[in-house]
C-alpha cells in the first residue's frame, strides 16, 4: 500500500480532546486508500506515537515537555500574538518537524506529503522535497489563517513560493481561491475543496430534543469569531426579549473580555459561558438551540474565516442559522434559503435578523426544514474524502509536472 505523510500543527492530542479534529477525520477517509502517517506537534500528556482509527500518528518533541505549548489551545498564531516569549520555541519547532519529516518519509517510503497550512508545514514540505526527497509529490491545503493573517513582504513571498512550488493546492472556499489568484498565482493549480463534517451519524437533526436555549455560538473565543458582536446584539434586543438566552460553547484568549462585556451591557444573566467541550458533545449543544449564530468578522491583523465549518455543523443539526456576510460563509449559507446573513461586525443588523426569526414561525420552520439537506452532498466526510483521494491520485499521476485541475 502506498504511504502518504500528513503534516499538521493541529490534531487531536487524545481521545475526547477539544481540539479541532478535521485533519484526523480527513486522514480516516484517506486511510481507505493509503497508509496514512501523521506528523503533528507533541503536547504534555499526549502519546508520542499511536495508531488511531487506522491512522499512524507521530507527535514530534521540540523542547522540554513542560514547555511544549506553542501549538494547540487556540493555535500557533494566537499564541505568538499573545505571548512574545513563544517565539523562542519557533526555531526548535521548525527544526524538529523538518527532521522528523525526513525521517518518516524515508522510513515509510512516502510518495506524497500533504501539508495542512502553507506556513509552516507547506514551507517545510517544499524544502524537504527540493533538498532531499526529489521524487515526492506535495499537496498543500490552506485553511484560512495561514493565507489571511500572515501578512508582510517576506511572508507574502513565502506563501507565493509554497503555492507555486506545490504540485497542487487546495483551499477550503471560493473566497480563498480568489485571494490566491490576487497574489498572482495560477488558478489552474488551485482547487476549492472544503473540509467535511459527519452529516450522516453525528451532526444530524433530532427534532424530539427540547430547545433549552434560544441562541448558541460554538467556537474559539478569538477576535475573528466576532462573539462581541453577538453579545452587543443581545443587548439591542432588550427590553423586548429579556428572557432570551445565549449559550457560548468554547474557550480562548478573549473569554475574560467577553464576560466583562456581558457585565457592562447588563446581559450577563442571559449569557452562559459553557467552556470548551469534547467534539463528540457538540451536536447535542446544537440540537438544544433554536438559532445558531456565526458572527465572524475580519480581525485587525486581516485574519478571517477560511470557510466556517461550524455553520455546516449547525445546519446539519437542524438549527436555524445566522451568519455574517463574509465571502467564505457564502459557500455554506445562502441568505433567505437555508439561513440568514447580516453585515459582519454590525450588532444592530444581527439583532434585526434574530428578531426576524423569533417573530416569524413560518420563516423559522423554513430554515430548519432546509438546513441539513442543504449541506449533506457537499460537506459530508465520505464525499470530501473521495475528492481528496482524487486530488492525491492526480498529483501522483502527473509525473514530474504539476497537477492542473
Amino acid at each position: 500500500m502506498r504511504s502518504i505523510l500528513v503534516l499538521s500543527s493541529t490534531y487531536p492530542r487524545w481521545g475526547g480532546d477539544t481540539e479541532p479534529a478535521f485533519v484526523h477525520f480527513l486522514c480516516k477517509q484517506l486511510a481507505r486508500q493509503f497508509r496514512v502517517i501523521v506528523l503533528a506537534p507533541h503536547y504534555p500528556g499526549a502519546l508520542s506515537k499511536e495508531m488511531l482509527d487506522g491512522v499512524l500518528i507521530y507527535r514530534f518533541r521540540y523542547f522540554f515537555t513542560i514547555a511544549e505549548t506553542l501549538a494547540y489551545n487556540g493555535g500557533i498564531i494566537t499564541k505568538l500574538k499573545t505571548n512574545k516569549l513563544k517565539w523562542l520555541l519557533v526555531p526548535f519547532f521548525l527544526a524538529s518537524q523538518f527532521f522528523h519529516l525526513l525521517l518518516l518519509a524515508r522510513k515509510y517510503r512516502v510518495c506524497l506529503l500533504h501539508s495542512h497550512w502553507i506556513i509552516p508545514q507547506g514551507i517545510l514540505a517544499i524544502l524537504a522535497r527540493n533538498m532531499f526527497l526529489r521524487s515526492i509529490r506535495v499537496l498543500c491545503t490552506s485553511h484560512g489563517a495561514d493565507l489571511y493573517a500572515l501578512r508582510g513582504g517576506i511572508l507574502q513571498s513565502l506563501k507565493c513560493w509554497v503555492i507555486r512550488q506545490s504540485d497542487h493546492v487546495t483551499v477550503v472556499s471560493h473566497a480563498m481561491k480568489l485571494k490566491v489568484q490576487e497574489m498572482g498565482c495560477d488558478p489552474r493549480f488551485i482547487s476549492v475543496q472544503p473540509m467535511g463534517v459527519d452529516l450522516k451519524q453525528c451532526f444530524v437533526p433530532d427534532y424530539t430534543v427540547e430547545k433549552t436555549t434560544d441562541l448558541i455560538y460554538v467556537g474559539r473565543l478569538v477576535e475573528k469569531k466576532g462573539v462581541a458582536t453577538l453579545i452587543e446584539a443581545l443587548r439591542q434586543l432588550q427590553p423586548d426579549f429579556t428572557e432570551l438566552k445565549l449559550t457560548i460553547v468554547g474557550d480562548g484568549p478573549e473569554k475574560d473580555a467577553l464576560q466583562d462585556l456581558a457585565g457592562r451591557l447588563d446581559v450577563e444573566r442571559q449569557v452562559e459561558f459553557a467552556g470548551a467541550v469534547e467534539n463528540s458533545r457538540v451536536p447535542a449543544w446544537y440540537r438544544s438551540a433554536r438559532i445558531a449564530v456565526i458572527p465572524s468578522l475580519v480581525a485587525a491583523d486581516g485574519d478571517q474565516e477560511g470557510l466556517g465549518l461550524v455553520a455546516v455543523e449547525a445546519l446539519g443539526c437542524g438549527c436555524a442559522t445566522i451568519v455574517s456576510d463574509l465571502p467564505a460563509l457564502g459557500d455554506v449559507v445562502r441568505d433567505g434559503e437555508n439561513g440568514l446573513a447580516f453585515r459582519a461586525g454590525d450588532a444592530r443588523d444581527l439583532a434585526i435578523k434574530i428578531r426576524r426569526i423569533l417573530g416569524d414561525q413560518a420563516l423559522y420552520e423554513q430554515l430548519v426544514h432546509n438546513s441539513s439537506r442543504s449541506v449533506t452532498r457537499q460537506f459530508d466526510w465520505e464525499q470530501v474524502g473521495k475528492s481528496y483521494i482524487e486530488h492525491i491520485e492526480n498529483c501522483l499521476a502527473a509525473g514530474p509536472g504539476r497537477y492542473a485541475s
